[in-house]
């Protein structure tokens, strides 16, 4: 998907990079992945097993090693993070006790296929600040509310977030996909353009909860898309030493303009529907080989 095969040929395999995922768990035990590093329950319930399967297709997207579903990143380590319970129960508590675990772990790319459209929730507003501040990249899911505009969730529609939008196969905006423009600003001026970029969110395959692969849809299904390539693209240009990741080009501001500067524009597709556009793997990857601090103005 998106030519990721090029890079993998080009040894480029999202190693050495820390990704976490706040999803519903993972099975430690799953077929699919070779390197889980930590599996946290932040929930009330006593396990760290996915009930639900939504985390264990996430995690798949961005790195199973399974031929049949393969994911961007296989070799990327694993930071696995249960903030939802089986009945689906979440609260802003675990998420920031989550965070800042996260925070600690010095993780490059953060995954939330999650969100809701309380953006006054400061406490959970300013820590997602303190995350992107500390160098992670978050990557979040703008929601599946449209195709009404203005229906974005949060924390996809904070400035520092990467907000991701679905399309089909066919490269047309999926019907679920909620569309800009944010709601903050409003009724004093207008909002910003979200989602920041749009990708497959119709249809994909990933690991399914007792091995094996299915399909799945919605904008919980493009986030792990463009965390996976995130993963991948972050591989390419760091390198280790002594156990200490150097990030030479991989900031959340430098990746955020990688993929809105490289992505190709839908036709017929409105900004608070597409942002920049659909994600282009191999173009982003080129404009972070040469890539050089620049101030752009985006749409």
């Amino acid at each position: 998907m998106l030519e990721a095969d090029t890079l993998w040929k080009m040894g480029i395999t999202g190693k050495n990079i820390k990704v976490a995922i706040f999803d519903t768990g993972l099975a430690a035990s799953h077929s699919h992945f070779k390197n889980i590093k930590e599996r946290i329950n932040w929930t009330n319930e006593n396990t760290q097993e996915d009930g639900l399967g939504h985390g264990t297709f996430v995690a798949g997207v961005i790195a199973s090693s399974s031929n049949d579903c393969l994911g961007f990143a296989p070799d990327a380590e694993l930071y696995i993070f249960r903030v939802f319970t089986n009945t689906q129960v979440s609260y802003t508590s675990w998420f920031l006790d989550a965070f800042n675990h996260a925070i600690f772990r010095e993780v490059t790319v953060l995954n939330l296929s999650i969100g809701g459209p309380d953006f006054m929730d400061q406490p959970f507003v300013d820590k997602v600040w303190e995350v992107t501040a500390n160098g992670i990249i978050m990557v979040s899911a703008i929601g599946n509310d449209g195709p009404l505009y203005g229906t974005l969730n949060n924390p996809a529609d904070q400035m520092d977030v990467i907000g991701v939008g679905g399309i089909n196969w066919d490269d047309q905006l999926a019907r679920f996909s909620s569309r800009g423009m944010t709601t903050w600003e409003l009724p004093h001026g207008y909002g910003r353009v979200k989602p920041d970029l749009v990708t497959y969110g119709s249809g994909v395959r990933g690991s399914a909860l007792q091995n094996g692969c299915r399909p799945l849809s919605g904008t919980s299904v493009a986030s792990p898309v463009v965390a996976g390539a995130v993963a991948l693209l972050a591989s390419a240009f760091v390198q280790t030493n002594e156990s200490r990741l150097i990030k030479k080009k991989i900031t959340p501001a430098s990746m955020k303009q990688a993929l809105l500067s490289s992505a190709r524009r839908l036709p017929g597709i409105g900004m608070f529907e597409q942002g920049a556009g659909k994600l282009d793997l191999l173009r982003a990857f080129r404009f972070l080989e040469s890539y050089t601090p620049v101030v752009t103005l985006y749409p």
